[in-house]
Order: structure tokens, then C-alpha cells, then sequence
């Protein structure tokens, strides 16, 4: 039992390969797929359908939504499925004119016990996790003609990322490997776009602690091989529109550095290895 909402421009696509019913998304019988990550509590695959422009990636929910609001923890309301929740912060970014995945399905329901399973599909954005693509076209020495590119997507990320701020949005995941980046040849330009926003968050703009935590996990992620010094500080004054840094700001690059030492620790005792190789698996 369960819902299934479908974008109208893809309905008939979809039916034509028998994905109608939540059944049919959540057990996959007889669609092909690749796997893309098998956590077991929130799998996701990509779907190569006939008619389809591009990809499909869909993540499902296999466990109970958790409570985020007050008035869920108080259990004065019952939560959104995690689909609908990624659904209604896909929305946000979108209204605050942040490039993000387009949702063309989601759906939620009762699966092998779960009360309230969820999934939901987005077209694949044809782009390269900025983490990635910082080793294929930055590896030092950077040619000078390559250097204005540079500094232009470092000042794009800060954009989005005052952006985001500004308009009350915290990301709470704000890794480099979840911004992607794609080339529009014929306007010689880059994008950027956002994903994985499940565990986003409405803040208010001067609220510093959760900004701190999404400039500390950009600051973690950013491979010192090929971002330097100046260009963390290039990011930042563009972040905060500034020529020069002033005593304010040099106490929030402490709190920023000091954060993003936290999530490095914490990050080395889960994984079990050093900084240093935390890298190298992501290049590929």
C-alpha cells in the first residue's frame, strides 16, 4: 500500500516500463539497475529506462522517518516521510534559485513492515562532484590560462553559498563531493547544483553555529593538494563581499578551522585512516 506522485512529462515513460504502483519502485522486480550506494537502510541505484533522457537515481527510505521538528519529537504530529521531506528541501533551494536535482517521482507507503517507506527518483544532473573535478583540471602547477576559471568557480561556490545562507537554508552535509559542477560549452560557463539536501534545515540568516558547520565541512573537503591557503581565503572574502578581512572575520576562520579539525577527527576514528588518505578513493 502506499502513494506514488509522478512529474506529468515522464508519467507515460514510466508506465511503459510497469513502474505505476509504490510496490513496483520500492522491489525493482524485473527493472534493471546499477548499484550506486548499498547502505542498507537507504540504498540507491540508477535506472537506465527506455524513453528516458537521462538517468534516473533512486534512493529508498527502508526504515521509519526520523522526527525533526519540536512538534514531532513531541510527537504532537506524526513526521513527513524522509522522501517527502527531501522533496519539500529540494523545494526550498529551488525557490532561493539554487540549481538541484529535478524530482520526477517520489513515493511513500507500508514495505515489509515499514510504516512509512519511502523513495524518491531525480534525473541525473550530467556533472561532476566538484571534489572530483578539482583533480582532473587543478592539479598544480595550474596553467595561467586555467587560473581566472579557477578563482571564477571558487567565487561561484561562495555565491551559492551566501545564497543558501542568506536565504535561511543550511545545508548540514555541505561536503564538495555533494556540489556538483557541469561545462556549458556554448556559454563558456559553469554550474553549479546541490544534492543530498535530506538532512537541510531552515535557520535564521544570523544564526552563526550551522553556517559555520557548512563553511568548516567545504573547508575539510577542499583537498589541500589542490586548494591552497589563498584560495580558502579567495572563497571567503567572496562569501562575505569583502576586500579585506577584519577582526570579525578572522574570528570566524578560527571557528571555521577549528570545526572543520572536529569533523577531520571525527571523520579518521570512523574510517580508520589518516587525512591524508582520505582522498584517494574519490578521484574515480
Amino acid at each position: 500500500m502506499g502513494r506514488v506522485v509522478v512529474h506529468r512529462d515522464y508519467a507515460s515513460i514510466l508506465s511503459a516500463s510497469g513502474l505505476t504502483r509504490f510496490s513496483d519502485w520500492m522491489g525493482l522486480n524485473r527493472i534493471s539497475y546499477r548499484e550506486v550506494s548499498m547502505r542498507p537502510l537507504r540504498p540507491v541505484v540508477a535506472l537506465d529506462l527506455p524513453g528516458m533522457p537521462r538517468t534516473i537515481f533512486l534512493k529508498r527510505h527502508l526504515e521509519s522517518p526520523r522526527a525533526e521538528t519540536i512538534f514531532e519529537k513531541m510527537h504532537l504530529t506524526s513526521p513527513l516521510s524522509e522522501a517527502a521531506k527531501e522533496v519539500q528541501k529540494l523545494e526550498w533551494f529551488g525557490q532561493a534559485g539554487l540549481a538541484v536535482p529535478e524530482v520526477i517521482v517520489w513515493g511513500e507507503g507500508t514495505w515489509e513492515g515499514i510504516g512509512k517507506a519511502s523513495f524518491l527518483g531525480t534525473l541525473d544532473l550530467e556533472a561532476l562532484p566538484l571534489e572530483r573535478f578539482l583533480f582532473h583540471h587543478w592539479k598544480p602547477p595550474v596553467p595561467g590560462r586555467e587560473v581566472p576559471s579557477k578563482w571564477g568557480i571558487i567565487e561561484q561556490l561562495a555565491g551559492l553559498t551566501r545564497r543558501m545562507h542568506q536565504e535561511g537554508i543550511v545545508h548540514r552535509d555541505f561536503y564538495l563531493g555533494h556540489v556538483f559542477i557541469s561545462e556549458h560549452p556554448s556559454r563558456q560557463e559553469f554550474e553549479l547544483s546541490v544534492i543530498d539536501v535530506q538532512r537541510a534545515s531552515r535557520r535564521p540568516s544570523w544564526w552563526l553555529r550551522s553556517q559555520i558547520k557548512d563553511l568548516a565541512s567545504l573547508h575539510f573537503s577542499a583537498d589541500p593538494a589542490f586548494i591552497r591557503p589563498v584560495d580558502r581565503l579567495r572563497f571567503l572574502k567572496a562569501y562575505w563581499r569583502v576586500e579585506r578581512l577584519g577582526t570579525w572575520h578572522r574570528f570566524l576562520i578560527r571557528l571555521i578551522q577549528r570545526k572543520a579539525l572536529k569533523i577531520r577527527r571525527h571523520t579518521e576514528k570512523a574510517m580508520g585512516i589518516p587525512y591524508s588518505e582520505f582522498f584517494k578513493n574519490k578521484y574515480y
